[in-house]
């Protein structure tokens, strides 16, 4: 009988333990949205990057070491909620999927940068 008690409590405690302990840097970007006010997130399409200013055009670092070209209408300049400190002064956040050849054709061709089908771009204040 104890048994039978214990194991369904290890089990329940197990599973509150999990998501804490899975709990990532990714997770500041959940409930997050951008400037058109979408969500930029589905899963794991956010991550933290460097950005860099060349002839007055914004570049950022994709997850592929690419620089690719986002023009500045397309980017929000404020923090993103959760993001710690950081003493990187061309810090910024960048969601995205890679591009398909149907993104590129019709409405969603304008949410197509180099390789990448973009979501969201951040440069949080204090990085310009």
């Amino acid at each position: 009988m104890m048994i039978r008690v214990v194991l369904p409590a290890a089990a329940a405690a197990a599973l509150v333990l999990v998501p804490l302990s899975g709990a990532s840097a990714h997770d500041i970007y959940t409930g997050v949205k951008g400037k058109d006010g979408l969500l930029c997130c589905g899963g794991n399409d956010c991550a933290a990057t460097t950005y860099r200013e060349r002839a007055g055009k914004f570049e950022f670092l994709t997850r592929e070491q690419r620089w690719v070209e986002i023009p500045e209408e397309r980017i929000t300049f404020l923090p993103v909620p959760g993001d710690p400190p950081s003493d990187d002064t061309h810090r910024a956040h960048l969601c995205y999927r890679p591009a398909r050849d149907a993104d590129r054709e019709g409405w969603s061709a304008t949410n197509v940068f180099g390789d990448i089908y973009l979501f969201c771009a951040f440069i949080p204040p204090g990085s310009i």
